[in-house]
């Protein structure tokens, strides 16, 4: 009997256990469920691009996740042959003397050597999207200071990667878009993080047709960095000329960053022309501007060429201008102390000093008072001429401008 009451105990015993087992897997199940369903900590980009960029396209669930590759550099020049020591100079000599026998191996046709100005590669990989980096250093991630995209499509989640990439890079001086169909929204969101890269300063988007045109996004406020703006081949016409012109300047404001502006093989007419030469009147930091292959004619040319000499300013721009001068001085400016003068003063309490000069003054003669007279009339005579306010362009900015018409 005491032998079936301990074996009774040991089966409802493993019978708890199990029970044990079973609710412990399903808590565990139920907990990696719960995992499962909270959203990823968001990634905190650390400056090193590769990682960062591979990691943001993985979260975005983005299909294909381009490479980032080194850019690819013309391989130097074979230098001269290294020159052949005095001994084996000494031996070639000896062997000149003796002449064996040729050999029929040798006189076949030497076999050459693999080239090595070119690498190949698999059929298409050339098209593939990558983004090529430039480093100071090869080794370390955080040393990029170009990135350049070359013939794919940028979009507005790749935009929003790059945002969050760029921001973190403190190196970077360089971007290039190069025909990456880009749109009027992403350059939208390209120009609201610029002005977070404290160190880019050249932005290269050629063959980039925009159909909003919307290019002056770049240049309009004093907060974005970039000194040198190329926007070759980039269907501009009179409209985006007319708005690159306003953020070069008004009377109110100036653009004060950018130094080279490229608009080559675009649509600008004599219209655009004229509008960036009236955006150029009061800037005075460009210092280059290219117009070359548009369809600037005559009446653009000209409004062009005045910018460059010295000009007289409109109404508008010298009130403008003698506001802001007003403005700048008004904290300097002190009110001008009282007249000291002896004249004003009353008759008992002038001194004798002035008395003195009263009584020479009386003694000079005749003639010289009547000189001195005349000199005044002939003075007042003449009537003076108020300067007009003008402004001279060509000692302080833009040192060229390429035109090329119809």
């Amino acid at each position: 009997m005491a032998k079936q009451v301990s074996f009774v105990k040991k089966v409802k015993m493993g019978k708890k256990g199990d029970k044990n087992i079973k609710d412990k897997g399903q808590n565990s199940a139920h907990h990696i469920e719960e995992d499962g369903d909270r959203t990823p900590e968001p990634h905190v980009c650390t400056g090193h691009f590769q990682t960062d960029f591979t990691e943001l396209c993985r979260r975005n669930n983005m299909a294909v996740i381009p490479p980032v590759v080194p850019r690819a550099h013309r391989p130097p020049s074979p230098g001269p042959p290294e020159a052949q020591s005095k001994n084996e100079k000494g031996k070639g000599k000896e062997d000149k003397n003796k002449q064996p026998e040729p050999d029929p191996e040798s006189v076949l046709e030497p076999v050459e050597p693999t080239p090595k100005s070119y690498t190949t590669k698999s059929k298409f990989e050339y098209f593939k999207p990558t983004v090529q980096v430039e480093q100071d250093h090869p080794d370390k991630q955080d040393t990029v200071t170009e990135v350049i995209v070359k013939g794919w499509k940028i979009d507005e989640a790749m935009m929003t990667v790059f945002k969050q990439c760029f921001v973190s890079m403190e190196k970077l001086h360089t971007i290039n878009f190069w025909n990456c169909g880009l749109t009027g929204e992403t350059l939208s969101l390209l120009a609201s993080f610029l002005p977070q890269c404290l160190n880019t300063r050249n932005l290269i988007l050629d063959g980039n047709p925009v159909k909003e045109e919307n290019f002056h996004l770049l240049i309009n406020t004093e907060e974005i960095p970039v000194q040198n703006l190329s926007l070759r081949h980039c269907s501009i016409t009179d409209l985006g000329a007319e708005n690159l012109g306003k953020a070069l300047g008004t009377t109110q404001t100036a653009n004060t960053k950018l130094l080279t502006l490229n608009l080559n093989g675009n649509r600008i007419g004599d219209t655009g022309g004229q509008a960036l030469a009236k955006g150029l009147r009061m800037n005075r930091t460009l210092l280059s501007l290219s117009l070359a292959q548009n369809s600037i004619g005559d009446v653009g040319i000209r409004s062009l060429a005045d910018v460059l000499s010295k000009f007289p300013l409109t109404h508008e721009e010298v009130v403008q201008r003698r506001k802001l001068i007003s403005e700048q001085g008004a904290p300097d400016r002190k009110s001008p102390p009282p007249s000291r003068r002896g004249d004003n003063r009353p008759g008992s309490v002038r001194s004798s000093s002035h008395l003195g000069k009263d009584a020479k003054r009386d003694k000079t003669p005749k003639g010289k008072h009547t000189k001195g007279k005349e000199e005044k009339d002939d003075k007042k005579g003449k009537k003076e001429v108020p300067k007009k306010d003008s402004f001279t362009r060509s000692k302080v900015s833009l040192a060229t401008i390429c035109i090329v018409s119809k």
